[in-house]
């Protein structure tokens, strides 16, 4: 009978040995991140570190969107009206067309809320419960269409495994699907999946999506 977990350690120890003499200190290399709002109302402080971690690229739909070129694209003060039509697959402007098209194409995702409407729906501000639970329920569609729905001053802050890892990882393991605190996990082109590493991920409910040096490319996607 074939050990799995066996394997999975001595592809690991070979991939050290493979790139481990190669590996020297580099200086970090940004990914292209469409940034879709006013970036003049962002905060200095968190803009900065936002540009330390991306190559941030303004968009202001004049022209089309060259979604290949990107890693990821963020919706900046997104509003209800932009929330509720990418849960419900509606897209009659330029923002929800925009949208629509990253997650059709899996291109990574990241919707910040206006102020009040985060607030609402992380549970800060009391509203009508009817209207909140609606409102959730939108939220979770779009958890499972794969969108991120978060704070600026939180995705701009480094993450401990998805901003460095697995794009900077020669190999992803069962460790580090296990590991990461995200449901999506992105891999560049070039980097060893094991078998039981996508085992895990289908088991937690998490997709793999693998990247090229034009964005994204294709992806594993289990749903909960």
């Amino acid at each position: 009978m074939i050990d799995r977990h066996l394997i999975e350690q001595i592809v690991e120890e070979v991939v050290k040995n493979l790139f481990g003499a190669k590996s020297a200190p580099n200086s970090k290399s940004k990914h292209n991140i469409l940034a879709v709002g006013d970036l003049g109302k962002v905060d200095p402080n968190i803009l900065e570190v936002l540009e330390e971690n991306w190559n941030v690229l303004p968009y202001d739909f004049s022209e089309e969107a060259e979604l290949h070129n990107v890693m990821r694209v963020i919706f900046l003060d997104a509003s209800q009206d932009l929330f509720v039509k990418g849960a419900l697959g509606i897209c009659d402007t330029p923002e929800s067309e925009l949208l629509s098209a990253c997650i059709m194409d899996y291109v990574p995702v990241t919707l910040i809320p206006k102020t009040k409407l985060y607030k609402i729906l992380n549970g800060e501000k009391k509203t009508n419960g009817e209207y909140s639970l609606s409102l959730m329920e939108y939220k979770e569609k779009l958890l499972k269409f794969g969108v991120e729905i978060n704070s600026l001053e939180d995705f701009s802050a480094p993450k401990p495994i998805s901003a460095d890892q697995p794009l900077s990882k020669k190999l992803i393991t069962q460790r580090d699907v296990q590991e990461c605190k995200m449901n999506e996990i992105l891999a560049d082109k070039q980097t060893i999946i094991t078998p039981l590493a996508r085992d895990t991920a289908r088991e937690l409910g998490k997709s793999i999506i693998v990247m090229d040096t034009k964005g994204a490319e294709n992806t594993w996607k289990w749903e909960r």
